[in-house]
């Protein structure tokens, strides 16, 4: 009896095989027929001449064993029309959402390479119990083949009522309205923006005229800060001055120096000559 065991219509799970890209070749060498994938029990035939047909799908020729009983009782409702469908277990090998390979409908990517591994006889083509995709149960495809992000189509009929156009009308028409929207929302929004900018301008001129302001007053307090770090800086160099230092000043500095410093003149000379100074 000859089977179609694949085509390439999109199945009840949202994805579909494409038949050139499945590979049949270990397949033919033990072209072993289960029953609902019941691949841990012995299998009820054999398949046999293997067609890629014009129209895309994939044909097979199935030998029931006479000798299982099983094998039999499968063979005579198939032959009787009580079973009809056959159902392959695969691997997936590559997948794609190209839209070349994505036809209108399908939720899941198209198995554009895939590795026939069995053929089973089955009650229902395509059943979660049955149809199996990398030796895993179809109940979790969706770690194999997870469902197309497809974009939310837009409802358009709210546009067409604002604008009240009928949804057949033509791009023309719709961008007529759209500019007269947008030279009514120019005239609405054109003067507040201008005002909003006198006003911005406005508070810039303000705000420079008070820095300056302020600049000025604080500026002689500036100047008196600047002087009082400069005394100080020079100060502090001078009390640090060793006594060579302090023997090559003018003789106004030196005097200058030793009445501001005398604790440190004192240690500078003592240090010097061994005893301190008698003014």
């Amino acid at each position: 009896m000859r089977f179609t065991i694949s085509d390439e219509s999109i199945n009840r799970y949202g994805y579909r095989i494409l038949s050139a890209g499945m590979s049949t070749a270990s397949f033919e060498k033990n072209p072993v027929v289960f029953y609902n994938h019941g691949t841990y029990n012995l299998p009820i035939g054999k398949g046999k001449d293997l067609r890629h047909e014009p129209d895309g799908s994939i044909t097979l020729e199935i030998d029931f064993d006479p000798e299982d009983e099983q094998a039999i009782a499968v063979q005579k409702k198939t032959e009787r029309g009580f079973l009809n469908a056959c159902s392959v277990g695969i691997d997936v090998l590559e997948t794609s959402t190209d839209a070349s390979v994505v036809l209108a409908g399908q939720t899941r990517p198209t198995v554009v390479r895939s590795e026939l591994l069995e053929l089973s006889i089955c009650g229902i083509p395509g059943n979660r119990n049955a149809l199996r995709l990398n030796g895993v149960q179809t109940e979790n495809i969706e770690h194999i083949l997870p469902k197309i992000n497809h974009q939310k189509e837009l409802n358009m009929k709210p546009a067409f009522d604002s604008f009240d156009l009928p949804e057949t009308a033509a791009d023309e028409a719709i961008l007529d309205q759209l500019a007269a929207l947008e030279n009514e929302d120019a005239q609405t929004i054109d003067p507040i923006l201008s005002r909003l900018d006198a006003i911005d301008k406005k508070i810039t001129e303000l705000s420079t005229s008070k820095k300056a302001t302020e600049t000025a007053k604080k500026e002689p307090r500036l100047r008196d800060l600047m002087k009082e770090l400069r005394t100080e800086e020079v100060s502090s160099k001078k009390e640090v001055m060793t006594w060579a230092q302090l023997q090559a000043l003018p003789k106004v500095e030196f005097e200058a120096y030793r009445n501001e410093h005398r604790a440190h003149y004192k240690k500078l000379f003592y240090g010097h000559y061994g005893f301190e100074p008698i003014y």
